[in-house]
Parts: C-alpha cells; structure tokens; sequence
C-alpha cells in the first residue's frame, strides 16, 4: 500500500503550513470528484430513457417511473446512514464498500429482464450510490482539517454540477447509438478505478470507532414511511385517482410513520437519524424548505419534458436530450455566477430572484401544446436554468453556513435527506400527474402510451397533457420565495460563502477568509 496518507489530524506550525494543500490532499480531493461523479450522474442519464423503457418492458409511465424515483429513495434512505457508517468502520472502508455496491446494482441493472427487476437493481445502485459522496466528504474533512476543508470542498463539489449538465446528453446518445442497457454498463469503469485509488491512495484520518450507535428506531420508521407514501402515488397515478383502497392504505400508512419519525426525531435524547433539531436554526431551517421546493421543481420535470419531444415530436432519445441542454446551461451559468451576484445582492435577493427567473422561465411549459416555438423553448429553458442554479445554491450555502462546525455532518446529511426526498417526490408526483391526464385524453378503447407511434396525430393531441406537470412545477417554484425571504440579507452571508468547514462558524464570523489566505500561500 502507498506510503502517501492523508494527514491523520491538523497539522501543528505556522498558519502557512495549517493552510498548505499537500499533495495527498489533491489526491484525495480528485479521487472523492472522481468516484462521486457516477453516482450524481445516474440521477439524470435515465430519465430521457423512461419512454423507451416503458416501451421495451411494455409498462405504464407510473411502474417505469420507480426506475427513477426508486434510486432517488434509495439515495435518500442511505444518506443519513453514512456518518454513522464513517464512524463505526472507517471511512476509507466505506467507500470501497458503497462502490463496491454501486458497481454491483450497476451491472445487475444493465442485465435486467423487466421493470420490476430493473427497480430492485436501482435500488441496490441507490444505496451504494448514497453513501459514496457524503462518506467521501467526510473523509476529505478529516484528512483536510477546517483550515483547507474550504477549498478543497469545492473540488469534490464539481461533480454535482457537471453531472446533471451532461447527464442526458450522455444518455440519449448511449439510448441511440447502443442501448439501455449502457446507462448502467458506463458506471463499471468510474467504479473500479475509484476502488484502485482508494484502495492505494487513501487511508483513514480517524479510525474506526466500534462504540458508534446507530438510530435502528429511526431507521425503521424512515425507510417504509416514505416508501409507503410515494408507492401511495404511484398508485394513485395507475388506478386513475385516489380512490382506490390499496392507495388509500399506502398513503395514510406513510403519512403515521413519518409523523411518528418526526416526533421521535425532535424529543429522542440519542443522536437521530436525521436531526430534525436542525430546524430551530432559522438559516438551515429556511435554506432547507426553499430548496426542498426548488428541488420538487427542478426534478419533477425531468421526465415530462424529455418525454414530450419523444412522443407528440417523435424526436430520438439523443434529440430530446440535447433540446434539454440550455436548462443545464442556464443552470451551470448561474453556478458560475453566484459568488459574485451574492456578493452584490446578498442570500436573500440573489435567491428571490433567482425564483422569479425560474417561474418565468416555467411559465411557456405550462401552456405548451403541438407546435411550439423551439427557440422560444429554448430561451425560456435557459431562464429557468438560470434561475433555478441562482436560487439553489445560495439556500444550500446559507443552510449550511447556518450551523456551528461540529454539527456540519449532521447538517450536511439532514439537508441532503430533504433534497433527495424532494427530488424523489417530485418525480413520482408529476410522472402521477402526467399519467392521469394523458389517460384522460385518450380515446375510448385508444391504446396504451407505449403503444402510441411517436410523432401521430394521436401522439399531438396530447401535447397539451404535458402542460400539466409543469403548473405543479410553477406553483412549487413560486411557494419557494416565501422561505427565500427569511434568508439572511447582504452583510450576513460572506460574498464567499462555502459549505460545512468553508464558511461562517457558529458566531457569525467569517472564517473562510482566513482560511483561503493560508491556503493560497502554499
């Protein structure tokens, strides 16, 4: 094994040797970047890919929806078990093990004989996929110490905002050019490179604690809580209503458990699985709801959309993939743009506005119909990018900027929670709603969706359904500038706002300045 190890605690000295990045430190950052990316990237590559699968395995969009929202659950369920995980086997032994997991569920998709199976194998994706970024964060702030953690933080986070640029892109052109299968046969190579790396590179900065106790209560009631809620959903969308008792049984079940896990959560003297307590702090609190309903916006739309070019404009996977590329530029501009635009108008008006923008640019989708303007489309997708990448990444920043260093693992892990349930819920939600209205404008005795001939004039006339999704869609984005408004104003949040071990400590002050400048004379 390879003698070059991360730095076991901070290191003592000058300012200038506690700010220097080593070597091993890039190391380790470009390994976490690398192994992260797969992960981030099946959260999109798939959804281009939803007509095709309902039409390969013969499914209503509602099944071949859980494709999508399955490894969303998945994601979120395993994310709170990764401090924990960290901490009772190591964290450099956790990373191997979530790819090592990613790579199997991986493989197990690509061989998958129907939707059923494929779900479960996204499943097992989901889990592995879950635990590889935040166990991986966690490990890079051991090793770094809180006077690097900044910078290098946001090298690890460069996959989380080129992933979804590329992620459908990629998609549609495998879909066309070979098949399916290889949106899950691509994660091989990223997974087995980043175990070689790990296994050689990397060692832990703490070890392992055998005394760590992990919240099974929470664990017991979060996972079926939320399962049952949104298989609730996607029952509602496959029996045309909420009426029927099995949806009825499913929804009310996962509505008692998840207030059963929140209750728990906020009195249990134990440290929960989630820590709900969070939410007393105004910043995580407000952080946190806004881009829950950013986040219900941004992905809900991420099937309907690639789904209305394919059926009502019989454009290939590959086309309908690129039409979506100007929401992810507009998105990745406003990524770019953020730390200056905070530094003029603060948390609170760069995220306002950045709604405002999103709305606007949702507004065409919501009255779109059988021929409209592509450029139109266009420019309004990159507004709506813009906007949405504006107001994201401020909440997320005041969110976590919001809590004292030594509770930035929970923050880190409660936020993400939020936003994967958001992101899952959204995505079963409108998949539900789009179900019900295209079945609602088909004709009596007409076939199924998968049946339809892409681009027919029975395809047209549905075009006006896929409007539907995006009101939900535009009402989510608007609800969101009621907690932006709560968000901390210019001279709150410093112009260089970063994530846990980057940005404000508990008292308000600054600490990332200081941290840079050491870091920049090494």
């Amino acid at each position: 094994m390879s003698t070059e190890q991360a730095p076991t605690r901070p290191e003592s000295g000058s300012g200038a040797d506690l700010g220097r990045i080593t070597p091993q430190l890039w190391w380790l950052s470009a390994i976490m970047a690398f192994g992260g990316f797969a992960s981030l990237l099946d959260s999109t590559i798939i959804n281009v890919a939803i007509g095709p699968l309902a039409r390969t395995f013969d499914s209503p969009i509602s099944t071949v929806q859980w494709v999508v929202t399955g490894y969303l659950l998945a994601l979120s369920a395993a994310i709170p078990l990764s401090s924990w995980a960290a901490a009772r086997f190591g964290a450099k032994q956790m990373v191997i093990c979530a790819q090592l997991l990613f790579l199997a569920g991986s493989v197990l998709a690509g061989l998958a004989w129907s939707a059923p199976s494929l779900i479960a194998f996204r499943l097992i994706q989901g889990i592995g996929g879950g635990l590889v970024v935040p166990v991986g964060q966690a490990l890079l702030a051991q090793a770094a110490g809180p006077q690097r953690l900044g910078r290098l933080m946001g090298i690890v986070s460069i996959p989380s905002m080129f992933a979804p640029l590329v992620g459908p892109s990629l998609g549609g052109v495998l879909v066309d050019h070979l098949s399916w299968r290889w949106l899950f046969f691509i994660n091989v190579p990223f997974c087995l490179i980043t175990i070689v790396l790990v296994a050689l590179k990397v060692q832990n900065a703490v070890p392992p604690a055998k005394g760590a106790e992990l919240d099974v209560l929470g664990l017991v009631l979060l996972i079926p809580g939320l399962t049952a809620f949104l298989y609730g959903l996607s029952e509602a969308g496959a029996k045309g209503g909420f009426g029927d008792t099995r949806t009825i049984v499913a929804l009310g079940a996962g509505v008692v458990v998840l207030a059963v896990f929140t209750v728990r959560a906020l009195r249990v003297r134990l440290e929960p699985l989630v820590d709900l307590r969070l939410f007393k702090r105004s910043g995580f609190r407000y952080g946190t709801l806004a881009n829950f309903a950013l986040s219900f916006a941004m992905y809900g739309v991420m099937i309907p959309l690639p789904m209305y070019f394919q059926l009502v404009h019989g454009s290939s996977v590959t086309e309908s993939a690129l039409l979506l590329l100007p929401q992810s530029i507009g998105f990745f501009i406003g990524v770019i743009l953020m730390n200056p635009l905070t530094a003029m108008l603060g948390a609170r008006g760069l995220s306002a506005a950045g709604v405002v923008l999103a709305v606007v640019g949702t507004i065409p989708f919501a009255f779109i119909d059988a021929d409209p303007n592509q450029v139109f489309l266009s420019v309004a997708m990159i507004v709506r990018g813009l906007g949405l990448g504006s107001s994201m990444l401020p909440t997320m920043t005041v969110a976590f900027s919001s809590v004292p260093r030594e509770l930035a693992p929970k923050a880190t892990s409660g936020f993400n929670v939020f936003q994967r349930v958001a992101s899952s819920l959204g995505t079963a939600v409108l998949a539900v709603v789009l179900q019900q209205h295209i079945e609602d404008r088909l004709p009596a005795g007409g076939p199924p969706v998968a049946q339809i001939a892409p681009g027919s004039d029975l395809a047209k006339s549905l075009a006006t359904a896929f409007g539907s999704p995006f009101w939900w869609a535009l009402a989510f984005t608007a609800l969101a500038i009621v907690p932006c408004l709560f968000l901390p104003g210019r001279t709150a949040v410093p112009a260089q706002g970063r994530a846990p071990g980057g940005g404000t400590a508990a008292g308000g002050k600054d600490t990332t300045r200081a941290d840079e400048s050491a870091v920049n004379t090494g």
